[in-house]
Order: C-alpha cells, then structure tokens, then sequence
C-alpha cells in the first residue's frame, strides 16, 4: 500500500503536554511509532516491552507505554512505540481503527468509517429466570 504523511499530536494521558509531528500513514505498523525521547520528554511511562518483526524479519524488542494521540479530528488513548532515535513516527492501524479512521491512499486523508461487530451479535432482552418472573 502507498504511504502518506499527515500531521497528528502525541500527548501525555492527562492530557497537559503535547507534540506536533508528521506521522506516515500505512498498513505497516501496529502500534504508533514515535521516538522514544519525544515520549519520554512528554512524560509517556513504559507500561510493557513487546516484541515487534520489522519489514526485513529481523525481531527487536521495544517498550511500550499508552499517550493520546490526536488526529483525523479525534483524540484516542493509544499503545505507543518508544522507537530508536532517527525513526520516523508512524500511525499504527490500531491507532486508527480506535478513532473509526481509515487511510485513503487515492486523497491522502483519513476517512471515517464505521467499527464491526460483526461476529454473529443480534441483540436479545434479557429474560429473568427466577420463580417470581418466568
């Protein structure tokens, strides 16, 4: 899929401190990527170390830690990536998918669209079982 830029900021969970960049917009990353000085100077804790295959299969392992993100019009709490120094910040898909965005690679935006639950879900009152309401 063809990439594009577009501009989000990255802030602390309480939301007091953010940082404008651009960010590549793909299908390539999971998570938000963004280096990890930039997260640490706003604050953003490491909450686990994961384990990532980058493009050439190679497995490195990084912290993670959760900021907000802004973007598309939204704000949504994300899993970010405390990425090396000189990486480019990237939108991950789950970033994306939390603020019902998609990318249109044709315009070069994000779109809206809609979440699924889609596995089979038809909604059914609750029926009481108890002897006084059959």
């Amino acid at each position: 899929m063809e990439t594009f830029n577009i501009p989000i900021a990255v802030g602390n969970l309480d939301g007091t401190r953010f940082v404008e960049m651009d960010a590549e917009v793909g299908t390539r990353a999971t998570y938000t990527v963004v280096p990890g000085s930039t997260l640490a100077e706003l604050g953003v804790e490491t909450a686990d170390m994961a384990r990532f295959e980058l493009a050439d299969g190679t497995v490195v392992e990084y912290p993670v830690g959760y900021a907000k993100v802004r973007l598309g019009g939204k704000e949504v709490r994300a899993m970010v990536v405390f990425a090396p120094e000189g990486t480019l910040p990237a939108v991950g898909a789950t970033t994306l998918e939390m603020g019902h965005l998609a990318p249109d690679p044709v315009e070069k935006r994000l779109v809206r669209v809609n979440g699924y639950l889609s596995w089979g879900f038809t909604y059914r009152p609750v029926r009481s079982t108890t002897a006084a309401n059959p």
